[in-house]
């Protein structure tokens, strides 16, 4: 399976943003020259307004104007389907049906053959099959978030594998319990490699990303081009600057890996996220 398009689209940024800030459809409207209704259709992807009044969606919004422009016109991210390998570790994704796609990740440690499960939603026949195909002893069940649609095998695949389930504090009531709680700044060895999280709330309280050897693990909070969903303005303006501080500043060569759509770069998303200003 592969991504031909976006998770989110231009309809669903704009959404986000409105819920995020606070703002409603009448002051979008009258900030653009559009009517309510106008704004409505943009969310339910039945508008997509001229350029101009993009420019100023984005600015009421206080997102970026160009950016959001090249999303609105069909922006996708190079590479968005490609496996990712270096010297030290290969990363690879399997997209899944949990109630809607979502993706796993298997990270293996090329020196040892010991190896990650970065989430996992459901379907663990498919995941199993993947791990067995990449020949991959799993040590670690890393979950980036609680949500049902990241965490629904997560209890199997840690029967089938043995793996010790790690999760933020604030997430891990959602999940029934894990082994060892992580939190910003937590480390540890994959075989060979070293994982470190890095704490991205806002998604949920407990959101956690997990970088190593240039590969990080976002979860929903950042996805090509968008974020996931949030439900305060605390929430939102605090997720744009965690991930801001915590994944844009890495190299632009990082490969992101997000827990839905398409795989993207730092350098992509500094370019073309128009959350980031």
């Amino acid at each position: 399976m592969a991504y031909s398009t976006l998770e989110d689209f231009f309809g669903d940024i704009v959404g986000k943003a409105m819920r995020g800030l606070g703002i409603g459809a009448d002051e979008v409207a009258a900030a653009s020259g559009l009517s309510p209704s106008d704004i409505s259709r943009i969310m339910s992807y039945d508008l997509i307004p001229d350029d101009e009044t993009i420019g100023k969606i984005a600015v009421a919004l206080d997102l970026d104007g160009p950016k959001l422009i090249r999303v609105a016109k069909g922006w996708l991210p190079d590479g968005g389907n490609d496996p990712f390998s270096n010297e030290r570790i290969s990363v690879d994704r399997i997209i899944l049906s949990a109630g809607m796609e979502v993706n796993a990740y298997v990270m293996k440690c090329l020196e040892t053959g010991e190896g990650a499960l970065v989430d996992a939603g459901g379907e663990p026949d498919r995941i199993a099959a993947l791990i067995e195909q990449l020949s991959v002893n799993i040590t670690y069940i890393l979950v980036t978030h609680g949500h049902g649609d990241h965490v629904g095998a997560v209890k199997e695949m840690k029967r089938r594998t043995g793996a010790k389930v790690y999760c933020s504090a604030e997430d891990s009531g959602m999940l029934g319990g894990v082994d060892e709680t992580v939190s910003d700044g937590w480390s540890d060895e994959v075989g060979n490699v070293r994982v470190v999280a890095h704490a991205l709330p806002g998604h949920t309280v407990g959101g956690i990303g997990y970088y190593s050897e240039g590969a990080l693990f976002s979860g929903d909070a950042l996805f090509a081009a968008s974020l996931g969903g949030t439900r305060s303005k605390p929430a939102y303006t605090g997720q744009i600057e965690k991930v801001r501080g915590r994944v844009l500043a890495l190299p632009t060569d990082t490969k992101i890996f997000p827990g839905h759509g398409p795989i993207t770069t730092v350098g992509q998303e500094l370019e073309n996220n128009p959350c980031f200003v």
